[in-house]
């Protein structure tokens, strides 16, 4: 699968973004998934509610991930997997690595979003991260 980093920084030297910033980019792309995640760390107000679903494996309708996001201070890490309705395996995977970089794999559509709204963007191999 096609992917992606995102290294864009902000004034400081932290990133410039988080989970919520590249759901947001995707649009309904996001939204319009069901997804799980693994290994996740991260801070903020939303952080038990999804610690819950990460142990439980429980899918998630992108629009409560969404609404999670924006009230996660940070993943620093954590994996991100969405499937389309109808859909047997994951189409879609978002990864953050210790505060550093995210990863987005997934179709041409989605990678030309996350092209078109970041400014330090890489081409990320599925293997590596």
């Amino acid at each position: 699968m096609l992917g992606l980093e995102i290294h864009d920084m902000d004034h400081r030297g932290g990133l410039a973004f988080d989970l919520k910033d590249i759901l947001g980019c995707l649009g309904t792309d996001a939204t319009g998934r069901a997804w799980r995640c693994e290994y996740l760390e991260a801070t903020g107000e939303s952080m038990q509610v999804l610690e819950t679903f990460e142990r439980s494996g429980t899918l998630v309708d992108g629009e409560l991930l969404l609404a999670l996001a924006e009230r996660t201070n940070q993943v620093i890490w954590g994996d991100f997997f969405g499937r389309r309705p109808g859909e047997a395996t994951d189409s879609l995977r978002i990864h953050a690595i210790d505060s550093t970089l995210w990863e987005v794999f997934g179709d041409d559509v989605c990678l030309a979003k996350i092209r078109a709204k970041f400014k330090d963007v890489r081409p990320a191999d599925w293997e590596a991260g």
